[in-house]
């Protein structure tokens, strides 16, 4: 921790990418939950469908996948690689460059949610999904013992509820996606 007081200027050349990092990582996470249909429509809706909006369908109706594998690709997929990874996350922080672990983890999550954009089947969003688990699991440890690493002791609480805040910014982002979903298609 720097022994003199940080500087606001200082704390957001650090900060601010970081926070975009972590928005980003949470609107990846969380976009997944807006981009599924599962409401029921009759035979009529279905056949008054337009060829046009046939394009811009849920990711659930596009990929053919049900309510269940969803289950699996919001929670599980994603859940049980990031909390394994989590664990080896924090050591390799405490041990490694923490500005790369960051970069590379968040490489590999913006990596997988492209290739989530591409996937032309639900085995393939759900393999993107564990890959993006065990990455968005680098970026938090490494952030904060940066953060903490660089910012002076009367300004670490403030810089890290900035950091923080991503949580809820990348959640809100996310609900967005159901608006792009709609306009422009879950791809």
């Amino acid at each position: 921790t720097s022994s003199s007081s940080s500087s606001l200027k200082e704390i957001l050349i650090l900060i601010f990418p970081l926070l975009l990092i972590y928005i980003s990582n949470q609107w990846s996470r969380y976009s997944i939950s807006y981009l599924v249909d599962f409401s029921t429509t009759t035979n009529a809706d279905a056949a008054a469908t337009s060829a046009a909006s046939a394009a811009f369908q849920a990711m659930n109706v596009d990929l053919q996948f049900t309510q269940s594998q969803y289950g699996l690709l919001a929670s599980t997929a994603f859940t049980i690689l990031f909390a394994l990874s989590s664990l080896l996350a924090g050591s390799l922080a405490d041990k490694y460059d923490r500005k790369l672990l960051t970069l590379g983890s968040c490489t590999v999550w913006s990596l997988a949610t492209l290739f989530t954009s591409q996937a032309s089947s639900y085995e393939e969003v759900l393999a993107a999904r564990v890959v993006m688990g065990g990455a968005c699991a680098f970026a938090v440890p490494a952030a904060y013992t940066l953060i903490a690493d660089t910012v002076s002791k009367d300004k670490l609480a403030f810089s890290n509820s900035i950091y923080g805040s991503g949580v809820y910014l990348g959640g809100a982002l996310a609900s967005l996606s159901l608006l792009l979903d709609e306009s422009i298609g879950w791809r």
